[in-house]
């Protein structure tokens, strides 16, 4: 019964999404454009209960499904690829609670994370790190009962905006932690918001650190912080990918809507022309593909899946470099329209190659999966 109560309420946000469609459309073209954070924004999503769906509640009857997720991000993402990521640090910071957390962490940050009472920023990347994780240098030291935490940060989504910040830290020579920040806390100093090319109006920005937190603050043991990063990254992978699919649907759809009304000589290019034809079928295959990639990814998240990196690797390629060629083709079917600001071709087309560079970039996915594929290999040939 449990079960079936879990699927209807999922049923339900997700219906509740589809009928939001065109106020988060509206929002989201506000965001892109004045690269501003809308508080509106983020309180709909929460009303609608999107931060809620990878975590069980009990009283609720909902069992949690990440697979049930990435199906709302993508519906989210269709009508506005920042909107899908304003929910994405937020739940990252809660799944760490939930895995490595104290029960009173879970009591102070984590439960208001998953209901989307509290905002949450997920603070890594340094200046000089890249895609690097092991050369962060802000350090915590030990400082009697608590930890003394300075350094800089930089692409912190949500940094001024925030109520709680996931940050890494090194804990010792070659041991990392991660401590969770209070962001009223004067020490948390975000600077003014990066200007993006896309995906603005998330409040991304350096951060200087100059903290003492108590030991409380500290999420695992002070030199787990790389498994813990390691183990929510491959989860933000996956949801990374949802949002492509939803990218690359929106530029299906709005390809086909420019062939169906757009005429050449009293007949639509898209059953005139076998051109635009070929190009309208490219998409679609390559969308289908890539949201069969994600759903299979999910579902390992869900099962924790021990090969759940690799996975989670190899989704990201596909759907990051899906999402840069199927906006490029949508293009080709509008034209020069669709380098114009009256169509939404030309936002999707700066989100499209967004994944290709951020969180991550598409090369270093291709060394995971690289990787663990000729280990494999090795491990077979040696039986």
């Amino acid at each position: 019964m449990s079960v079936v109560v879990s699927q209807q309420l999922d049923v339900d946000i997700l219906a509740a999404l589809r009928a939001a469609g065109p106020r988060i459309r509206d929002l989201a073209a506000r965001v892109d454009r004045e690269q501003e954070f809308s508080r509106e924004l983020w309180q709909l999503l929460c009303e609608l209960g999107l931060p809620t769906m990878p975590f069980s509640d009990a009283a609720a009857g909902h069992e949690g499904s990440f697979r049930a997720y990435v199906e709302a991000i993508e519906e989210v993402a269709s009508h506005g690829a920042c909107a899908a990521l304003y929910s994405g640090p937020t739940v990252q910071v809660a799944s760490a609670i939930q895995a490595f957390g104290t029960d009173e962490q879970k009591q102070r940050w984590g439960e208001g994370l998953i209901s989307g009472g509290l905002l949450g920023a997920w603070s890594f990347t340094e200046p000089q790190t890249g895609s690097d994780p092991r050369q962060i240098t802000t350090r915590a030291v030990r400082d009697g009962d608590g930890w003394v935490i300075t350094g800089s940060k930089m692409f912190t989504s949500f940094a001024p905006y925030a109520d709680v910040a996931l940050l890494f830290a090194k804990t010792g020579e070659r041991e990392m932690g991660a401590f969770l920040i209070d962001t009223t806390d004067p020490g948390w100093q975000p600077h003014a918001p990066i200007k993006m090319m896309a995906f603005g109006g998330q409040g991304t920005a350096p951060v200087t650190i100059d903290l003492r937190v108590p030991d409380s603050a500290l999420l695992g043991d002070g030199t787990n912080g790389f498994d813990i990063m390691v183990g929510t990254e491959a989860e933000a992978k996956v949801r990374a990918s949802a949002i492509c699919v939803g990218i690359g649907r929106r530029a299906v759809e709005e390809a086909l809507a420019y062939a169906t009304s757009r005429e050449h000589r009293g007949e639509a290019i898209g059953a005139k022309f076998p051109t635009v034809q070929v190009l309208i079928g490219e998409m679609v295959a390559q969308v289908e593909g890539a949201r069969a990639m994600v759903n299979w990814a999910a579902e390992a998240v869900d099962r924790r899946d021990p090969a759940l990196k690799a996975i989670a690797a190899s989704t990201r390629i596909v759907c990051s470099r899906m999402a840069r060629e199927v906006t490029s083709l949508a293009l080709q079917v509008c034209g020069a329209y669709g380098f114009t600001q009256d169509m939404v071709l030309e936002r999707l087309y700066r989100e499209g190659k967004f994944y290709e560079v951020g969180q991550g970039v598409i090369e270093l996915q291709k060394l995971i999966v690289g990787k663990r594929t000729l280990a494999e290999f090795a491990e077979r040939n040696e039986r």
